[in-house]
């Protein structure tokens, strides 16, 4: 690739922009925890497995136990949790079918 690289931020006058690539997952809380955040879980055919927690924004109510809700993440860790989760907000349209373990984008080892 013939591509120039200069240091530096964007603000800063530099011709690269990085870009994250977000996913969202559809997920239900699993309990509602201190300080504005919930622990949510999806379903992997068996049973429910925690997939961590995701803080709620001031600027949005607090969902219920076992609410549906929309996060985005960056990846999934095998068997472990969503990194950088970020709330969306309550899924009206959807329910706990939707909540599924398999809609998970996994970080390549």
């Amino acid at each position: 690739m013939n591509a120039p690289y200069k240091a530096g931020r964007p603000s800063s006058k530099g011709s690269q922009i990085k870009f994250k690539f977000y996913e969202t997952a559809t997920v239900s809380v699993e309990t509602v925890n201190l300080k504005r955040s919930v622990s949510m879980r999806l379903y992997n055919g068996n049973e429910w497995v925690s997939v961590g927690n995701v803080t709620i924004p001031v600027n949005f109510a607090i969902p219920k136990e076992n609410d549906i809700i929309e996060v985005r993440y960056l990846y999934a860790y095998k068997g472990g949790s969503l990194y950088q989760p970020t709330y969306l907000g309550v899924r009206t349209d959807a329910d706990e079918n939707d909540c599924d373990l398999k809609q998970l984008k996994y970080k390549n080892a």
